[in-house]
């Protein structure tokens, strides 16, 4: 059982964390947190938002832990796949427009219960998080006006990460790293890709990619 846990909780790592690379939501894993879906259980990021009771009580049903839990049980079920075969490279690669729909859903959900203002800020907390490593998400990426130069060599900062996660990942699935070691070490790889994606970068690109990020975040 403990060893089915582990894996349920490697692989909810690894969909959010793939998932994120086509649709913008942004990390899981790393620096905080800094998907906007994780973000928004931080009591610190809802009274930035200014959240109310009853949006902080609608919340909870796509962000709170059970249902967080039962949502990718779902999603698992509906893939049809085993653990193994989403371990796989050909796994992943079925999965991916699965994922694509299942974290669009999950925004459409959570975006309907906020406020325009509380949206654009999320997003701004979520770059404050992630740092350059934001410009991974289309959007940001765009509005960065990254080339295609610029991409290839994102593209190669980040996929020799994927690796390191996915070893770090099997470390923990074997129980041979807790989730805390894993954590730690998974943050390491992540303040080093930020870093090599601020060489890749332009002075201008940077400057609006702080800009994009709004008023400073204060963390708890």
């Amino acid at each position: 059982m403990k060893k089915l846990l582990i894996g349920i909780a490697v692989l909810a790592l690894a969909v959010f964390s793939q998932a994120q690379r086509g649709q913008g939501m942004g990390m899981m894993m790393g620096q905080g947190g800094g998907n906007p879906l994780m973000l928004l259980a931080r009591e610190d990021v809802q009274e930035d938002l200014a959240l109310t009771s009853e949006q902080k009580e609608k919340l909870l049903e796509f962000t709170g832990q059970e249902a967080m839990r039962n949502r990718f049980m779902k999603f698992m079920q509906d893939s049809g796949m085993s653990f193994e075969d989403m371990r796989s490279e050909e796994g992943r690669k079925k999965l991916a427009p699965m994922m694509e729909k299942m974290q669009a859903d999950m925004k459409k959900e959570i975006e309907a219960v906020m406020t325009p203002a509380q949206v654009k800020r999320l997003g701004e907390i979520n770059v404050q998080f992630n740092g350059n490593r934001s410009v991974m998400q289309k959007d940001i990426a765009k509005a960065l006006a990254i080339t295609e130069a610029q991409q290839t060599k994102i593209d190669a900062l980040n996929k020799g990460v994927g690796e390191a996660r996915r070893a770090l990942m099997e470390k923990m699935r074997n129980q041979e790293l807790s989730m805390e070691e894993f954590q730690e070490k998974n943050k390491k790889n992540d303040d080093i890709l930020n870093t090599e994606i601020g060489k890749v970068l332009t002075d201008a690109q940077k400057a609006k990619l702080s800009e994009m990020g709004g008023k400073k975040f204060v963390l708890y």
